[in-house]
């Protein structure tokens, strides 16, 4: 990312404009203020600061967690953390120099391949910083593509990802409507949707394509991917998602890994960066940045987009969960995660509750709750340890399995419910 330092001039300017002669006077200033407002002690040891920290750790609660919406709670296992704090692995910075960058490099290229093959689809970047903004890019990409500047946004779509898409937009002059016509740009269609729906795409993507549209489908929930019919088979042109289900911790929102894949055809204008596998002068195989758009560096106006980099880490983790779940263990859970939801859906229904849900779903569902009794599910769940799920308003709660919700927190998720209902 280049870096143009502010001029001495430009300096003393701002200082001007706030009122003082120089930086060290603005420090002088702020610190007694900022010293009062943050309550901060005295300088402490290492030892003290250690001790301290322990201390508020133990406020923490491990709760047993219900809840989705975009962010799920799956088994890590232990060697991911340990793997990326190897030497050749443990940056965050974009390896220009392939000779030395080896480890990052070919982490990278098993990234790209695994979404290829979860996906469907043709080619995959180095990984963008999350799956909103990866939607985002997807949608700047086919106006670009197509010289259109209508989006055309299908119901269901997470209202985050769906907040991020019309911030984007709105810089970019494009208009997010829910009719097809000729200025379409894009179709976006998120599956599973954002209440648990997996939808039959079939249709709307020949829709699109009839209007000549490029067809979008978002992934949130990408261990779907294990046991659904991946998106490129049914005409996505562009699949784009989340990738914080393999291997990276809910560590309350973020770093999180967005994935953006396309079909050949819209190679040359997928964002960010594509890594490749060459050999050198005496043979060896090699892995060297193939591929980025010079417009994102030289004419950066006629750029798709000006992203140019990611959080490689995050890339390298969801590799190193992808190479040790492999098909077999990442079936294994989806279909716990398929099941388990299945399983409680059930035994919700017989104490009472009713299924919003009129299509199949993976693992998030909709319940309906006696009026008025929601808040009281929610309240008493929490207090017995238990994230119950997401509050849609109108006694609605959205509610998540994955392999990590045993027969025995379901159990203790009805009995409560029942226990507040009736």
């Amino acid at each position: 990312m280049d870096f143009i330092p502010t001029t001495d001039a430009d300096k003393q300017n701002m200082l001007n404009q706030i009122g003082v002669k120089s930086v060290d006077d603005l420090i002088q200033i702020l610190k007694p203020r900022l010293q009062d407002k943050l309550g901060l002690s005295r300088p402490l040891s290492e030892l003290e600061l250690v001790n301290q920290l322990r201390f508020l750790s133990q406020k923490n609660k491990l709760l047993k967690y219900f809840i989705g919406a975009g962010s799920y709670n799956h088994y890590i296992p232990a060697a991911v953390a340990h793997l990326i704090l190897r030497g050749e692995f443990l940056t965050g910075y974009t390896p220009y120099q392939p000779e030395m960058s080896q480890g990052t490099l070919h982490a990278m290229y098993e990234f790209q391949t695994y979404i290829c093959i979860l996906t469907g689809m043709d080619v995959s970047n180095g990984s963008l910083y999350d799956g909103s903004s990866a939607l985002a890019e997807a949608a700047l990409l086919s106006s670009s593509y197509k010289g259109r500047n209508s989006i055309f946004v299908s119901k269901g779509l997470n209202p985050e990802y769906f907040k991020v898409l019309k911030t984007y937009c709105e810089g970019a002059g494009l208009t997010i409507t829910n009719e097809l016509n000729e200025d379409t740009a894009c179709v976006i269609a998120q599956n599973p949707d954002f209440y648990g729906n997996i939808e039959n795409l079939q249709y709307l993507s020949e829709q699109a394509h009839k209007t000549g549209a490029l067809f979008i489908v978002c992934v949130i929930e990408p261990t779907s991917l294990a046991i659904l019919e991946p998106p490129g088979n049914y005409g996505a042109d562009i699949v784009v998602g989340e990738g914080q289900s393999f291997g990276l911790p809910m560590n309350f929102g973020g770093p999180y890994l967005g994935f953006i894949a396309v079909k050949n055809f819209l190679f040359k204008k997928i964002p960010g960066r594509i890594c490749g596998m060459t050999t050198d002068i005496n043979g060896n195989k090699g892995f060297v940045l193939t591929f980025q758009a010079r417009e994102q560096h030289i004419r950066r106006e006629k750029a798709t987009s000006n992203i140019t980099t990611n959080v490689a880490l995050m890339a390298i983790a969801s590799t190193i969960y992808l190479s040790l779940m492999g098909r077999t263990g990442l079936v294994s859970v989806a279909e716990s995660s398929y099941s388990r939801a299945h399983y409680l859906r059930d035994k919700l229904e017989s104490v009472g509750l009713t299924t919003l849900n009129t299509k199949p779903f993976y693992n998030e569902f909709i319940m309906q709750a006696p009026v008025g009794t929601s808040k009281r599910i929610h309240s008493n769940l929490l207090g017995n340890g238990i994230l119950g799920g997401y509050d849609l308003g109108e006694d609605k709660m959205l509610i998540c399995c994955t392999e990590m919700n045993p027969i025995k927190d379901i159990t203790s998720f009805v009995s409560i419910t029942k226990e507040t209902i009736t």
